[in-house]
């Protein structure tokens, strides 16, 4: 079995208006009753905010009642390379799939401007739910950065600060896009660490560097943040209980991600974080979001945060 991830091109002139929240995923299909329990749990695993948020809201639309769906910001289709809707998408690379293999194709601005549609398709209706569980990561990976790219839209809804880049990058040989409204603060810079704060509600993003490389083994990447923002950040420190790890690829290269809850027992405060840590040309960067917005929901602003860290450049 193989996974093609295709994507395709669209026809321009369409509409411009898309609906539904950042991290919606409107999910249609023929054949729900096969999949449903597979796909809620592939797109809503919790992620520690303190108090768990599912990754992705999902929407179920009937196919048969597809045109109140077409509008949607990010949509899913799941099927088989027979069904109508799937195959008025695909065409003739519907085809292009042999007995017992899937296909993953991400399709941009299909129905509306700005618009993601990801489709999932098997040969056999039978073969679905099998397809969903073996291509899980690959799925919430393609979705992952259709949400980033809303998200980097949303944090840079009134611009960038062109100087603090260019600052950055004359100072310190890398740069980030610094949306409209951050400060950036570089009062500990003599130590290799720089960050950028913004208010209503409360997020931070930090930079440290060394110009060494660094085994990128999670636990000590935990002891390291906690020695940074124990001395930076007035005592935080991570609830390990909420901690998660996973490997990406950043920059070209492997990044180790981990994501959960940072607190403040001297405040009492706490919010969730992210943070990406790895080696790039001889120097090793660790790059740390969090948000601080009590009684709220913070998924979205965590993932506004960690697009910010996505923007980061090394000359």
């Amino acid at each position: 079995m193989w996974l093609a991830v295709l994507v395709l091109a669209c026809n321009g002139g369409i509409p411009s208006k898309t609906l539904g929240p950042l991290r919606e995923v409107t999910v249609v299909s023929e054949h729900w009753r096969l999949v449903d329990s597979t796909v809620v749990r592939m797109l809503q695993r919790p992620i520690a905010t303190p108090q768990p948020e599912p990754e992705y809201r999902v929407r179920v639309g009937r196919a048969d009642q597809f045109q109140a769906y077409s509008r949607f910001r990010i949509v899913m289709l799941v099927g088989t390379d027979d069904d109508t809707l799937v195959r008025s998408v695909l065409g003739v690379r519907a085809d292009s799939l042999a007995a017992g293999d899937f296909g993953l194709y991400k399709v941009p601005n299909l129905w509306q401007q700005g618009q993601f549609v990801l489709i999932f398709a098997a040969r056999e209706p039978g073969l679905l739910d099998q397809g969903l569980k073996v291509y899980a990561e690959r799925i919430r990976r393609t979705l992952e950065e259709v949400v980033f790219e809303q998200m980097r839209r949303a944090a840079y809804f009134e611009g960038a600060i062109a100087a603090a880049a260019d600052s950055m990058q004359r100072k310190y040989s890398f740069a980030l896009d610094v949306p409209k409204r951050w400060q950036v603060r570089e009062e500990f810079a003599d130590s290799g660490f720089v960050y950028m704060v913004v208010h209503y509600p409360d997020r931070n993003v930090f930079v440290y560097w060394a110009d060494t490389t660094r085994v990128l083994d999670p636990e000590s990447l935990i002891v390291l943040r906690d020695r940074l923002t124990g001395r930076f950040y007035d005592g935080d420190s991570i609830d390990r209980q909420f901690t998660t790890t996973d490997t990406i690829e950043f920059l070209a290269g492997p990044a180790v991600r981990l994501r959960g809850v940072w607190k403040n027992d001297r405040a009492t405060i706490g919010g969730p974080f992210v943070n990406y840590s790895f080696n790039h040309q001889g120097r090793f960067y660790m790059l740390d979001g969090l948000v601080f917005n009590p009684g709220k929901k913070k998924l979205d602003q965590l993932f506004q945060v960690e697009a910010v860290i996505r923007s980061f450049t090394p000359k």
